[in-house]
Protein backbone atom coordinates (compact mmCIF):
# COMPACT_ATOMS: atom_id res chain seq x y z
CA UNK A 1 0.00 0.00 0.00
CA UNK A 2 1.23 3.48 -0.84
CA UNK A 3 0.87 6.36 1.61
CA UNK A 4 0.90 9.99 0.54
CA UNK A 5 2.22 12.76 2.80
CA UNK A 6 2.19 16.48 2.01
CA UNK A 7 5.64 17.91 2.68
CA UNK A 8 5.44 20.13 5.74
CA UNK A 9 8.80 19.75 7.44
CA UNK A 10 12.50 19.59 6.63
CA UNK A 11 12.69 15.80 6.69
CA UNK A 12 9.84 15.40 4.19
CA UNK A 13 11.25 18.07 1.87
CA UNK A 14 14.69 16.43 2.14
CA UNK A 15 13.22 13.08 1.13
CA UNK A 16 11.30 14.76 -1.72
CA UNK A 17 14.46 16.50 -2.95
CA UNK A 18 16.61 13.38 -2.70
CA UNK A 19 14.11 11.34 -4.72
CA UNK A 20 13.68 14.10 -7.30
CA UNK A 21 17.43 14.58 -7.81
CA UNK A 22 18.05 10.83 -8.10
CA UNK A 23 15.18 10.31 -10.57
CA UNK A 24 15.11 13.63 -12.44
CA UNK A 25 16.47 12.17 -15.66
CA UNK A 26 13.57 9.71 -15.78
CA UNK A 27 11.35 12.79 -16.11
CA UNK A 28 13.58 14.93 -18.33
CA UNK A 29 16.73 13.38 -19.82
CA UNK A 30 19.92 15.32 -18.96
CA UNK A 31 18.06 17.59 -16.50
CA UNK A 32 20.71 19.33 -14.36
CA UNK A 33 20.71 19.13 -10.57
CA UNK A 34 20.71 22.95 -10.35
CA UNK A 35 17.35 23.14 -12.16
CA UNK A 36 15.90 20.36 -10.01
CA UNK A 37 16.97 22.30 -6.90
CA UNK A 38 15.34 25.46 -8.33
CA UNK A 39 12.15 23.49 -8.93
CA UNK A 40 12.07 22.28 -5.33
CA UNK A 41 12.59 25.83 -4.06
CA UNK A 42 9.62 26.96 -6.17
CA UNK A 43 7.42 24.11 -4.92
CA UNK A 44 8.30 25.02 -1.33
CA UNK A 45 7.69 28.76 -1.73
CA UNK A 46 4.89 28.89 -4.28
CA UNK A 47 3.06 25.58 -3.98
CA UNK A 48 3.19 22.19 -2.36
CA UNK A 49 4.93 18.86 -2.70
CA UNK A 50 4.07 15.33 -1.66
CA UNK A 51 6.01 12.14 -1.14
CA UNK A 52 4.57 8.70 -1.74
CA UNK A 53 5.97 5.92 0.41
CA UNK A 54 5.56 2.15 0.42
CA UNK A 55 5.02 -0.18 3.40
CA UNK A 56 8.76 -0.04 4.20
CA UNK A 57 8.63 3.80 4.33
CA UNK A 58 10.72 4.09 1.16
CA UNK A 59 9.90 7.00 -1.15
CA UNK A 60 8.44 5.54 -4.35
CA UNK A 61 7.16 8.75 -5.92
CA UNK A 62 6.69 12.50 -5.70
CA UNK A 63 4.17 15.04 -6.92
CA UNK A 64 3.99 18.83 -6.76
CA UNK A 65 2.49 22.05 -8.03
CA UNK A 66 2.95 25.80 -7.88
CA UNK A 67 0.37 28.56 -7.92
CA UNK A 68 1.18 31.04 -10.66
CA UNK A 69 3.49 31.05 -13.64
CA UNK A 70 7.27 31.25 -13.39
CA UNK A 71 7.37 33.79 -16.24
CA UNK A 72 4.95 36.02 -14.31
CA UNK A 73 6.83 35.74 -11.00
CA UNK A 74 3.99 33.54 -9.64
CA UNK A 75 1.59 36.50 -9.51
CA UNK A 76 -1.57 34.84 -10.91
CA UNK A 77 -2.53 32.46 -8.11
CA UNK A 78 -5.65 31.40 -10.04
CA UNK A 79 -3.45 29.19 -12.24
CA UNK A 80 -1.97 26.02 -10.77
CA UNK A 81 0.90 24.38 -12.65
CA UNK A 82 1.66 20.75 -11.91
CA UNK A 83 5.33 20.13 -11.24
CA UNK A 84 7.54 17.27 -12.30
CA UNK A 85 6.17 14.06 -10.85
CA UNK A 86 7.94 10.76 -10.79
CA UNK A 87 7.26 7.22 -9.62
CA UNK A 88 9.47 4.17 -9.47
CA UNK A 89 8.81 1.85 -12.41
CA UNK A 90 6.79 -0.72 -10.47
CA UNK A 91 4.30 1.99 -9.37
CA UNK A 92 3.79 3.66 -12.77
CA UNK A 93 1.16 1.31 -14.14
CA UNK A 94 -0.86 1.14 -10.95
CA UNK A 95 -3.58 3.45 -9.68
CA UNK A 96 -0.87 5.25 -7.71
CA UNK A 97 -0.48 7.92 -10.39
CA UNK A 98 -4.22 8.68 -10.42
CA UNK A 99 -4.30 8.72 -6.60
CA UNK A 100 -1.43 11.21 -6.69
CA UNK A 101 -3.41 13.43 -9.07
CA UNK A 102 -6.41 13.24 -6.72
CA UNK A 103 -4.30 14.44 -3.80
CA UNK A 104 -2.85 17.25 -5.91
CA UNK A 105 -6.39 18.32 -6.90
CA UNK A 106 -7.35 18.43 -3.21
CA UNK A 107 -4.21 20.35 -2.28
CA UNK A 108 -4.61 22.88 -5.09
CA UNK A 109 -8.07 23.94 -3.95
CA UNK A 110 -6.92 23.88 -0.32
CA UNK A 111 -4.04 26.25 -1.19
CA UNK A 112 -6.37 28.55 -3.15
CA UNK A 113 -10.11 27.91 -3.44
CA UNK A 114 -10.17 30.47 -6.28
CA UNK A 115 -8.00 28.43 -8.68
CA UNK A 116 -9.67 28.44 -12.08
CA UNK A 117 -7.11 26.70 -14.32
CA UNK A 118 -4.62 23.83 -14.13
CA UNK A 119 -1.67 23.68 -16.51
CA UNK A 120 0.28 20.50 -16.99
CA UNK A 121 3.64 20.51 -18.76
CA UNK A 122 4.95 17.15 -19.99
CA UNK A 123 7.61 15.89 -22.34
CA UNK A 124 6.28 15.48 -25.85
CA UNK A 125 7.99 12.09 -26.00
CA UNK A 126 6.13 10.75 -22.93
CA UNK A 127 3.30 8.78 -24.53
CA UNK A 128 1.70 7.76 -21.22
CA UNK A 129 1.26 11.25 -19.77
CA UNK A 130 0.22 12.76 -23.09
CA UNK A 131 -2.45 10.09 -23.58
CA UNK A 132 -3.69 10.61 -20.00
CA UNK A 133 -3.74 14.42 -20.07
CA UNK A 134 -5.56 14.54 -23.42
CA UNK A 135 -8.49 12.82 -21.67
CA UNK A 136 -9.31 15.96 -19.68
CA UNK A 137 -7.17 18.85 -20.94
CA UNK A 138 -6.48 20.71 -24.16
CA UNK A 139 -3.06 21.46 -25.57
CA UNK A 140 -2.23 25.02 -24.50
CA UNK A 141 1.24 25.41 -25.94
CA UNK A 142 4.54 23.90 -26.97
CA UNK A 143 8.03 25.04 -26.15
CA UNK A 144 11.50 23.81 -26.94
CA UNK A 145 14.27 23.41 -24.40
CA UNK A 146 17.73 21.93 -24.61
CA UNK A 147 16.10 18.84 -23.05
CA UNK A 148 13.49 18.39 -25.76
CA UNK A 149 9.98 19.46 -26.67
CA UNK A 150 7.52 20.17 -23.87
CA UNK A 151 3.76 20.22 -24.35
CA UNK A 152 1.61 22.23 -21.95
CA UNK A 153 -1.96 21.12 -21.37
CA UNK A 154 -4.60 23.35 -19.80
CA UNK A 155 -7.97 22.62 -18.26
CA UNK A 156 -10.40 24.37 -15.95
CA UNK A 157 -9.82 23.29 -12.36
CA UNK A 158 -13.34 21.81 -12.18
CA UNK A 159 -12.67 19.53 -15.15
CA UNK A 160 -9.35 18.42 -13.63
CA UNK A 161 -11.00 17.66 -10.29
CA UNK A 162 -13.90 15.83 -11.96
CA UNK A 163 -11.47 13.64 -13.90
CA UNK A 164 -9.47 12.82 -10.78
CA UNK A 165 -12.54 12.13 -8.66
CA UNK A 166 -14.19 9.73 -11.06
CA UNK A 167 -11.58 7.14 -10.10
CA UNK A 168 -12.28 7.33 -6.35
Amino acid sequence: MVSIAICSNTLQWSRFTDFYIRNRTDIIPNYPIALAARDVRNYMREGRGAILTNDRDEVVGIGSFVLGLVDDDFQDKEIAVLGNSCFLEEYRSSRTFIRGLQVLAEQIVDANPGVREVRIPTAAANEYTNRLYRKFADKHGVYETEYGTTLVYSTPYSRFADFCNRYK
